[in-house]
């Protein structure tokens, strides 16, 4: 039986601060209040596929037992943004085998839960698996992409800028930034998707994929070949037409492996530096 919403308590008149945090800080929307409820005072809110009510109790107590387990697709972003707030969490990975989860509380003392989403995977081959990358895979992927004779020449030292990319890529629901992962969830190779409505060739959805990364270790045994075999199957789940490639002249050992899956050179690409 699924629940509807979760009900906490606040003192009378503290609106504003419930909106400064639940919005502000976890990024929830407020909802309006049905009229026959608005005058009791206390905020509704909706964010992470959850309805979140806060009433006005005039003997207010905070529940320092009793709590919402709020489900939330990066746990670590949502964690970093509480200690900005003023907040010290510490994620938990051990106590409850396979979930991790933080507690905090919000400006009235009321317990909050928020566990991370399962992670979903996909078979790479016989021994890899395919996931959404997440923050702390970052350094890895930028060191697949400098592991390359062009990659040397434009990838940065510096990690801020990726980063910041990371954060826009995950808030962009048309993009997918994956990962290659061995048994250990060693990051082995990447690539990342992009979705994009058009109006071309009757309003077909297009997928391109981009940067596409093996490590050297592993290219020749089909891992690279599995990845992209995925990245069509996932591209056409989502309704995609058409997944397109781009590939700079010089990488010719990469062109005859997109021909051997099946790529067509159909089009001459053409880049304007911008800066």
């Amino acid at each position: 039986m699924p629940l509807d919403h979760c009900q906490l308590a606040c003192p009378s008149g503290t609106e504003e601060t419930a909106r400064a945090f639940y919005c502000g800080v976890l990024g929830f929307t407020e909802m309006p209040k049905p009229v026959a409820l608005a005058g009791r005072g206390g905020c509704w809110f909706t964010g992470y596929g959850a309805e979140l009510h806060l009433g006005v109790d005039t003997d207010f107590r905070p529940a320092r037992k009793a709590h919402p387990a709020i489900r939330v697709p990066d746990l670590d972003r949502l964690a970093a943004r509480i200690r900005t707030s003023g907040q010290a969490v510490a994620i938990d990975e051990t106590e409850i085998p396979g979930r991790r989860r933080f507690h905090a509380v919000d400006p009235y003392g009321n317990r909050l839960e928020f566990v991370a989403e399962p992670v979903t995977s996909w078979p790479c081959g016989a021994n890899h698996r395919i996931r959404r990358a997440r923050k702390a895979d970052v350094p890895a992927i930028v060191t697949l992409l400098r592991d390359d004779i062009l990659g040397r020449e434009r990838e940065d030292v510096d990690l801020d800028g990726y980063f910041s990319s990371y954060t826009s890529i995950e808030d962009d629901p048309h993009q997918f930034l994956a990962v290659v992962t061995d048994a250990d969830d060693r990051v082995v190779g990447t690539g990342q998707l992009t979705l994009t409505p058009t109006l071309s060739r009757g309003g077909m959805l297009r997928a391109t994929l981009e940067a596409v990364r093996i490590a050297a270790e592993l290219r020749g045994q089909g891992v690279g070949s599995a990845f992209v075999r995925w990245a069509a199957a996932w591209a056409k789940e989502q309704g995609a037409g058409l997944l397109q490639l781009t590939s700079d002249t010089s990488r010719t050992q990469d062109h005859a492996f997109y021909a051997r899956l099946d790529f067509v050179a159909s089009h001459v690409g053409m880049k304007l530096p911008l800066r």
